[in-house]
């Protein structure tokens, strides 16, 4: 039987001499404290529905446009993104893909007129936002 010291040096010489694990494959240490880096380039985000989500993002935030498909590879939406937020024309598809809604945002917000069909593509309708996003009755 050895003993635990002759153990450790037999361990010890082994590593030293090369028959132990190629340092270079050793995970370093990870500090689960540290702040990740942001996300930058092209992402692909899944969903728990299913369906995914591609878009880019810059320093973490989405940037551009961003596209939502849903789980049998249909459109879901389509929107874009300004610094992380909404901006500009939003547009959402029923799951046949007629257009569902239609409306603007600036900065985040919803703004102007947002439109809303039915499955055959009737209107059925109009909500106004003003600049702060409340509707306007």
């Amino acid at each position: 039987m050895m003993k635990p010291l002759a153990v450790l040096r037999l361990a010890t010489t082994l590593v030293a001499c090369g028959d132990g694990p190629d340092r270079r494959t050793i995970a370093p240490f990870v500090d689960s404290t540290a702040t990740p880096a942001p996300l930058n380039g092209p992402q692909v985000v899944h969903l728990k529905e299913g369906g995914r989500m591609e878009g880019m993002m810059r320093d973490g935030k989405r940037e551009g446009s961003w596209i939502s498909y849903r789980a049998d590879g249909g459109l879901w939406s389509r929107s874009t993104y300004v610094n992380g937020l909404e901006e500009g024309v939003t547009e959402v598809f029923h799951p046949g893909g007629k257009l569902y809604y239609t409306g603007q945002y600036q900065a985040g917000v919803p703004v102007g007129e947002w439109v809303f069909y039915d499955l055959l593509g009737t209107e059925v309708k109009r909500v106004s936002y003003d600049s702060t996003g409340a509707v306007i009755p």
